[in-house]
Formats: C-alpha cells, sequence, structure tokens
C-alpha cells in the first residue's frame, strides 16, 4: 500500500491569491488586528489556526476561542463566496489536478488523502469551486486537526492507517505541496515529498518540481524520490 496525500491551496486549487485576501481582510474584521505580517510564511505554523494562534499571543497574550474560532470561519467563507461570486476564475483547478485525484483514486494499491493548513469548510467551498471531486479520498485533516502542518499531516497518515488497519512505512507515504513549509513538515515526519514548480520553492533545490501534473506518475513510483 502506498500514500498520496494532497495539500489543496497552490496544489489542487489555484486559490492562494483570493485565499490570502480573504484571510487577512476577515482577521482586520473580526479580531480588528491591525499593522500584522502579511506574508504568511513567516510564522511559525503556516497554517489557518497557527496563524492566528500567534497573532492571538502576540497582541491578547492568549490563544482563541472556538466561538472566535467560529466566527472567523463564518466571516472568511462568507468573504471567499463573495469574490467568488465577483470573479468565479478567482477559484480553479491547477491544471489537470481533478484528473489526477479522479485516475490516482482507482489505483490499485494506492490511498489518496488530503492535509491542508486551511479550515474545513474553507478548504472543500474552494474545492467545489474547482470543480475537483475528493469524495475518493479515504482521509483529510484541517487547521481544527492542529496547528502546526507536520501534525495535520500525521492526522491523515494516523487516519489512513486506522482504515486500512496497517503501518504503512514512511517511506510508502508522498506528501504533494507548494510551500517551504510544506516541504519543512515532510522532512519532520522524514516522509516523501513533491513540490509544486513556483516561487515559494525556489531556494530548495534537492527535491522533485512538477511543471505539469502529468509528470507526477513517472515520480511516485521512481525510489529516488528523496525521502528524509
Amino acid at each position: 500500500m502506498r500514500y498520496i496525500i494532497f495539500d489543496i491551496d497552490g496544489t489542487l486549487t489555484d486559490t492562494t491569491e483570493v485565499d490570502d485576501r480573504c484571510f487577512t481582510q476577515a482577521l482586520e474584521d473580526v479580531f480588528n488586528f491591525k499593522g500584522f505580517e502579511t506574508n504568511y510564511g513567516h510564522y511559525v505554523n503556516t497554517t489557518d489556526s497557527g496563524i492566528i494562534d500567534q497573532l492571538f499571543q502576540e497582541q491578547y497574550q492568549r490563544t482563541y476561542t472556538e466561538a472566535e474560532r467560529d466566527e472567523f470561519i463564518s466571516h472568511f467563507c462568507n468573504l471567499l463566496a463573495g469574490a467568488y461570486a465577483l470573479e468565479n476564475n478567482c477559484m480553479k483547478e491547477i491544471p489537470k489536478a481533478a484528473k489526477i485525484i479522479q485516475t490516482l483514486c482507482q489505483q490499485e494499491g494506492v490511498s489518496i488523502g488530503l492535509a491542508t493548513g486551511g479550515w474545513r469548510e474553507s478548504a472543500l467551498y474552494k474545492l467545489r469551486c474547482a470543480g475537483i471531486d475528493t469524495s475518493g479520498c479515504i482521509a483529510a485533516s484541517f487547521a481544527q486537526d492542529a496547528k502546526a502542518r507536520r501534525d495535520i499531516i500525521g492526522n491523515t497518515i494516523s487516519q489512513m492507517n486506522k482504515i486500512h488497519q496497517m503501518e504503512v512505512p514512511f517511506t510508502e507515504i508522498t506528501y504533494i505541496g507548494d510551500g517551504r513549509w510544506d516541504y519543512e513538515a515532510t522532512k519532520q515526519l522524514a516522509i516523501r515529498f513533491i513540490g509544486i514548480n513556483n516561487k515559494k520553492l525556489t531556494e530548495i533545490s534537492n527535491i522533485v518540481k512538477l511543471d505539469d501534473y502529468d509528470e507526477i506518475y513517472q515520480h511516485l513510483w521512481n525510489q529516488d524520490v528523496p525521502a528524509w
């Protein structure tokens, strides 16, 4: 059995710009945060929950409550829906992502999961808008499940192991993402990483980077894909 786990924003959906814009607006509207760092790759945990927790700790010396989290998610999703209504091209698939997911979900000996730093509600909304069917993915984890990306990915792995009633070796697990934080999380977990080629991965040279999803097959079954 081989596990293939996908990130969402920038990996399956071309939604990073609208996500960042609406996320920033929601932080200002709901929590009245001002003058904060909006290059979210600079936060200790580049996840929705991790970013909000860090901002709360810095400004209020506490973490957020569940009620505050839920209020934020509701407003954030409303902003995303408003942006999509104005310009539905702001939420589209990364070319061929939907086909790749569909094909891999039908592959014998392969199990597909999702692990994203975004909230469940916003992530599923963006997937629907982009026309990507993930019903064949057997497990998924979101920002509600953990603040650190390695723990979000680990949660999906644990779910998959439980479903399959087996412990799959880390060398048989591949995470596909688009950010430096994705790469760092796979190093911490000692699983394989395949990147979507973009400027966020420019400084990392010793990894596989996909320019086209058709290239993924040769790398998924290539034992030379680095494992940490």
